[in-house]
């Protein structure tokens, strides 16, 4: 008898073939390697127990001057903030929303299938997508939505006063705006200002409502170098990066009389969405088109181990929903894209653990993200309106999870040196969990790569360490399903085998 070890090295591997993947995890739902282990993500509550109106798709939270926390989000209709534990409807008057904007552009059929000027049979193909900016001005909430183009502010007056009804415009500032963002030397800047999608405008400083430059202040503008439309600006310790439709830009402070200037950062590294990039405190991440990238002063590709199965299977027609959020608590980035014909919101994710550099998949239905900070848990919307805190509670409590269980699967798994037969006797597992048991194993098992397969399974983990399993196989492909009602960890795993023939 031998002790084989049988668990693959952390993180799921699904680039190529199963089989070019042998030994690696290769498929997974609800789980995370965190420490070399593979856990279950955490589950989550909802916030607020009715859906918004809309599906959301930005937010942003902060504190006010007594430390009172806001969360601010921003649909395809309304924008909302939770503040005082109330949420209020603060959608500025006269606001262009996305479901103000026509959705879709030309049909979508077969050339010279119907006449010029008939209706068309199917309703066309998604234009891009509007994006929320957010900020905090002191303890004002400032925002701005592409699709409006305006930039407005909503004031929770802690001072002893009553709450902003509604987001009002910022007097004197410019429209026809992409984005907005409050620099670190007070200055409120908007991005593709005043319809010009290369211009970047900022106020005087400490002075949001003086925009004219004059000797006498601050204010001013400047014109990204590239060739591409400014869309976003993201802060990145004392610079703003500016992504464009062709890369980035570095926006820099360099004082009088200039203020800022600006540089090209990088190229052919544009995000596949404006939503899709995250900020942490030690670099910018997000997804491309065609690749992921970080930017620490200088854009690097990020290697990832499930690149065909997010680029293989993204709808690109729904590009413009594709997500990304920071998870601190646990090293993670999460992106989210839609997956399927029609599909225009996100329904599947991947997970990439930075310190660590793994990765792992799953399916969600969320549309954006924000990490924990203000508010004790990261915060996360689905395209039904609702709003929840992840990391919460166990996935068992979790809302609309249905029947999904946490699991992973291997690719094949060769038994010995795979010229022979080799018989199972027991499972030793390596495993803890609140209550054991925390997971049960299954097997897949065939004589050669291109062979029927026969199931073996599934096997709980019994308490005294020790599982009987008894199948013979030349290589298996392992499935290990957790409970949902309990946190989980799975080690190494090994068989206790014994080398048969070769037939």
């Amino acid at each position: 008898m031998a002790l084989l070890p049988v668990t693959p090295p952390a993180g799921i591997v699904k680039n190529g073939t199963d089989y070019a993947n042998k030994g690696r995890w290769v498929d997974g739902n609800l789980v995370r390697f965190e420490n070399g282990f593979l856990k279950p993500i955490g589950g989550w509550t909802k916030l607020r127990n009715t859906a918004l109106d809309g599906e959301p798709i930005g937010m942003y939270a902060y504190k006010d001057n007594l430390g009172e926390s806001i969360l601010a989000v921003g649909t395809r209709q309304k924008v909302y903030v939770l503040y005082d534990n109330t949420w209020t409807d603060i959608t500025p008057t006269g606001f262009v929303s996305d479901a103000d904007n026509d959705p879709l552009g030309y049909g979508a059929y077969h050339y010279n299938v119907e006449d010029y000027g008939d209706a068309r049979s199917q309703s066309g193909l998604p234009l891009a997508s509007g994006h929320f900016s957010f900020d905090n001005w002191g303890e004002d909430l400032v925002f701005c939505f592409s699709g409006d183009g305006k930039i407005y502010k909503w004031q929770p007056d802690s001072s002893g006063g009553s709450p902003d009804t509604i987001g009002t415009v910022v007097t004197n500032a410019p429209t026809g705006c992409q984005a907005v963002l409050v620099t670190n030397e007070r200055h409120l800047v908007a991005i593709g200002s005043s319809g010009d999608p290369r211009r970047i405008a900022w106020s005087d400083r400490e002075d949001r409502n003086t925009w004219t430059s004059k000797a006498t202040n601050t204010a001013g503008d400047v014109q990204i170098p590239t060739g591409g439309r400014a869309l976003l600006g993201v802060k990145y310790q004392n610079d703003v990066i500016v992504f464009s439709d062709t890369g980035i830009d570095r926006m820099s402070y360099v004082g009088s009389p200039f203020v800022y200037g600006i540089t090209a950062a990088g190229a052919n590294c544009k995000a596949v969405s404006r939503r899709s990039v995250v900020q942490t405190g030690n670099f910018l991440a997000w997804m491309g088109e065609n690749s992921f990238f970080v930017y620490d002063g200088v854009v690097r590709e990020i290697k990832c181990d499930v690149h065909d199965y997010v680029y293989d299977n993204l709808n690109i027609t729904g590009r413009q929903s594709c997500w990304g959020g920071h998870n601190s608590n646990f090293n993670e980035i999460w992106w989210g894209f839609p997956v399927g014909d029609g599909q225009y919101t996100p329904n599947k994710y991947v997970i990439w653990n930075y310190l660590e550099n793994t990765w792992s998949i799953g399916s969600l239905d969320r549309g954006c993200w924000i990490d924990q900070g203000a508010f004790d848990y990261p915060i996360a919307g689905d395209s039904s309106g609702f709003i929840y805190e992840h990391e919460s509670t166990t996935l068992s409590n979790s809302p609309n999870l249905n029947s999904d269980a946490p699991f992973c699967t291997s690719g094949p798994i060769e038994l010995g040196n795979g010229d022979n037969y080799v018989q199972c006797n027991q499972i030793i597992p390596d495993e803890e969990a609140n209550t054991l048991p925390g997971v049960t194993i299954s097997f897949k098992g065939k004589f050669t790569p291109l062979g029927s397969e026969t199931n073996f399974g599934s096997f709980t983990f019994e308490n005294d360490g020790y599982t009987d399993a008894r199948f013979t196989a030349r290589q298996v492909q392992m499935t290990v399903t957790g409970s949902t009602n309990q946190d989980f960890q799975v080690g190494n795993i090994r068989l206790n085998v014994r080398t048969r023939g070769k037939r």
